[in-house]
């Protein structure tokens, strides 16, 4: 059964989970509102791939910045810096998957953060969860 998290950026669906995919990979499936921008970060243990369902993400991969369309995908291996934009004027969407799983659990925190503050993460609880789930900011070079 999908959960569905709606988040300040976008909607995000969870397809398949780590118990799904018997602890394999997570699948979940992004629709970015126009303006949707993530921050520049890295996962030291996981890799993320990106396959565009529609629309079109800008993506940034270490140096390079390019955008991918309907049927394409980007690899991001672990500990490379990535970030992924919606510069369009219209919703994008697509696929993440994780390997090893577990970024569902991220969403799910997020989610009881929001819960438990009003809707309102404050910024020092958010930074604890994303340190918790291996995400790392980084700074733009």
């Amino acid at each position: 059964m999908s959960r569905t998290y709606t988040l300040e950026t976008g909607t995000a669906v969870v397809r398949l989970t780590a118990e799904d995919t018997n602890g394999m990979y997570s699948i979940i499936e992004y629709t970015a509102k126009p303006g949707h921008a993530r921050y520049l970060h890295v996962h030291h243990h996981m890799e993320e791939a990106f396959l565009v369902i529609a629309g079109e993400g800008t993506f940034q991969v270490d140096d390079r910045v390019f955008t991918a369309g309907p049927g394409e995908y980007v690899l991001v291996k672990r500990g490379v810096p990535h970030n992924i934009f919606n510069r369009s004027d219209a919703d994008a969407v697509w696929l993440e998957i994780y390997t090893p799983p577990g970024f569902e659990q991220y969403l799910e925190d997020l989610s009881q953060a929001a819960a438990a503050h009003d809707g309102v993460i404050p910024p020092d609880v958010r930074e604890e969860i994303v340190a918790r789930h291996d995400i790392e900011r980084v700074e733009p070079r």
